[in-house]
């Protein structure tokens, strides 16, 4: 009995500092149904990160290398309409995920995504290509929408910011190992074959979906017009303003992982260097997830969008610089803390804004907003890219364009500042 009073003491400290430490980080109380869905998150993020990472790369890579040798300007068309399609669903999948709730969304989208992703391995030509990316964007739409509704549905608007800095931190663990596995693959076995280990992951996510969870959608959601029910949400001014900045923002960031994936091969790198670049990257957002969040609640959302915007212009500036892989590390982790600071704190402060009937509709018209910005980049950037001599030239141009957008966000700040009545719950 002794002998095994030191242990047991120890497991009871053990437990009290776990839950000293989940209590700080905001994780205490939650229910088994916000884990479980987070850990779902992780096997998608998983998944697509082993594949869709290099779907660029495998586009423009040299045929010679598995790649498929498209023009730089016909990589940024296909991720251009992919992109486009998905945004310009999601207003009418946020209104369904609003009338018909969210599991069902999702699992709507996840089984069409298996059989898509598995289909990237056996085309070869351009116009198959782009409309398997746009069929697969409309899919995706029914999906994202329903899972961050679900999220927020499950916790109280002051956890929030802390359940999607948590969701965001395991999609990353995914992210980080996902990528390095893609890269090891792609170099040794060439780029189709990725999808099919993509579509598994999928696949184990639909199952768990289906077995593990249960309907979220508050009762007090009323029937939905799918049209209609969408425009008076315009009239609300400070969302209208953070969706218009929000999407100027995801105009500088969106293009950086797909770019990077070429521009890195454009500095002589194996496909596999990438992976663990961005690798990388995954691991800076489990690290400096919880004390980054924590600053930020501290603060406000609004001003932490100003501090990661800064970031988003100083990380593309030392990409524009960098050529060696250390200074290719530091340029990513500038750029993965302004991540950092971003999505949690836009995804927490848009749901608060949010009534809970209208919920799917606000977190869809956000996506829309971004999802215009990141889907008109992609031609431009892939365009001017190929057209550029001294490609490191992109990387200067964007970071201008980062800190050009700082302005509006002090516009929304002072705007926040002067309505104290931002609806918390309802």
């Amino acid at each position: 009995m002794k002998k095994d009073a030191p242990k047991e003491t120890f497991k009871r400290k053990r437990k009290l500092w776990l839950l000293r430490l989940s209590s700080k980080a905001g994780f205490s109380g939650l229910s088994s149904q916000v884990y479980i869905l987070v850990c779902l998150g992780f096997l998608f993020s998983l998944g697509r990160s082993i594949a869709f990472p290099y779907l660029a790369m495998f586009l423009a890579g040299k045929t010679q290398n598995g790649g498929l040798g498209f023009d730089s300007s016909l990589v940024g068309l296909i991720l251009m309409i992919g992109g486009f399609a998905s945004t310009f669903a999601l207003p009418f999948t946020g209104s369904l995920c609003d009338k018909f709730g969210r599991k069902i969304m999702m699992i709507s989208s996840l089984i069409p995504q298996i059989l898509l992703t598995i289909g990237f391995a056996y085309v070869h030509a351009f116009l198959d290509f782009l409309l398997l990316y746009a069929t697969l964007g409309i899919v995706m739409a029914l999906f994202d929408p329903a899972y961050g509704a679900m999220l927020a549905d499950l916790v109280q608007p002051e956890k929030r910011e802390q359940v999607y800095g948590l969701n965001y931190m395991v999609g990353n663990v995914g992210f980080m190992a996902g990528l390095p596995i893609g890269g090891l693959i792609a170099t040794s076995s060439g780029y189709s074959v990725l999808y099919f280990y993509a579509a598994i992951f999928v696949s184990a996510a639909t199952i768990g979906l289906g077995l593990l969870i249960r309907e979220s959608k508050p009762l007090q959601v009323a029937k939905v017009k799918v049209f209609s029910d969408v425009t008076p949400i315009f009239r609300d001014r400070i969302f209208i303003l953070f969706c218009f900045m929000g999407a100027l923002t995801i105009v500088v960031y969106s293009p950086s992982y797909s770019l990077l994936s070429v521009y890195t091969e454009y500095l002589g790198f194996e496909p596999y260097v990438f992976g663990f670049l961005s690798s990388i990257a995954g691991a800076i957002v489990v690290a400096l997830q919880i004390p980054i969040r924590l600053g930020t609640v501290r603060i406000g959302p609004t001003k932490a969008f100003i501090i990661a915007q800064t970031l988003f212009g100083a990380g593309f500036i030392c990409f524009m610089v960098a050529t060696s892989f250390p200074q290719l590390l530091v340029a990513i982790a500038v750029l993965t803390i302004g991540e950092i600071i971003f999505f949690p704190a836009s995804s927490a402060f848009v749901a608060n804004l949010a009534p809970a009937a209208m919920r799917g509709r606000y977190l869809a018209l956000m996506g829309l907003f971004f999802g215009i910005g990141g889907s008109t980049t992609s031609l431009t950037i892939f365009s001017i890219y190929g057209l550029l001599a001294n490609k490191s030239l992109i990387w200067g141009i964007w970071g201008t364009l980062g800190f050009a957008i700082l302005p509006g966000y002090l516009m929304l700040f002072k705007m926040t500042k002067r309505n104290r009545s931002i609806p918390k719950e309802q």
